[in-house]
């Protein structure tokens, strides 16, 4: 398991006499790779405080490149109790999702909070041109340590089934902008009770069923830790599929997406999947 070193800070006092210098802004040590080094280790820069940007709007990976790890750190620092915002998926056939309920790691006590919230605050996304090549990359200690279609099937059986059974949908479809999605009446209709699904989307008002799978999809598909009593937009396509075993779409591709969006999103100050990124930085 990667860890994590504090480091001291250094500090010394003095009683010389005469006028003390000027003091100076106090200056940030940040780990970061130089990219214009030709060595391969990492190298110390240092970053004005001075000159950090605030985060108030817009995505984590808009703000330059340098301030982003401090930013993230920055936002999971100020919760009063950051435990909570680690969620750990908890231990469906149809979709070939059956890894999401199984335990694939012995190791069920150990969570190294900070070596994940550094993984998380380092995080980059490539460029990619189909929904398999997608790669997150984070660096804990000098080492790079990847999320992808690849490194998750390692980790455990996610997508079990044939890759033809699968379709990919639009993000703005699967977690962005579901109101818009074509079948969004079909899907409402299918999952709450008549005449109880307009405006606010709340629980208590889905089917017995739907009920039961909403339980699972905000533990262990799309965890979260805000109001459990309402239904989020987001989460209307992935209780449609568990529901009725169609359209199936990846687990990995959700997985990965929701650990990109909330990483990168104003406000959202919560680590999903705790337990899968412990497995990959094992």
């Amino acid at each position: 398991m990667v860890r994590t070193k504090e480091r001291a800070g250094a500090s010394s006092s003095s009683k010389g006499k005469g006028k003390q210098p000027e003091q100076q802004p106090k200056k940030m040590r940040y780990l970061g790779r130089d990219d214009d080094s030709e060595s391969d280790e990492e190298e110390m820069m240092e970053l004005d405080l001075t000159e950090k940007p605030k985060w108030e709007a817009g995505p984590l990976d808009d703000q330059p490149e340098v301030w982003q790890p401090t930013l993230f750190h920055d936002r999971m620092n100020r919760l009063k109790n950051k435990a909570v915002a680690f969620i750990c998926e908890r231990e469906f056939r149809a979709l070939g999702w059956e890894a999401v309920l199984n335990c694939y790691d012995k190791d069920n006590k150990n969570l190294f909070m900070d070596v994940i919230q550094e993984w998380m605050a380092t995080l980059t996304c490539n460029t990619y041109e189909r929904p398999s090549k997608m790669k997150l990359t984070g660096t804990v200690n000098g080492i790079e340590v990847e999320m992808s279609f690849d490194t998750l099937r390692k980790l455990a059986k996610y997508d079990s089934l044939p890759t033809r059974d699968y379709t990919i949908p639009s993000l703005d479809d699967l977690l962005i902008k579901p109101k818009a999605h074509p079948r969004w009446n079909d899907m409402l209709l299918a999952l709450f009770l008549p005449g109880t699904f307009s405006g606010t989307l709340f629980r208590r008002n889905l089917k017995i069923e739907a009920k039961f799978l909403l339980t699972i999809c905000i533990l262990n598909v799309i965890p979260r830790r805000d109001d459990k009593q309402e239904v989020r937009f987001s989460e209307i396509p992935v209780l449609y599929s568990l529901l009725h075993g169609s359209p199936r779409f990846s687990i990995r591709y959700l997985i990965m997406n929701h650990v990109w969006i909330c990483r990168n999103k104003v406000g959202r100050s919560i680590i999903s999947y705790c337990r899968i990124i412990t497995g990959l930085l094992k």
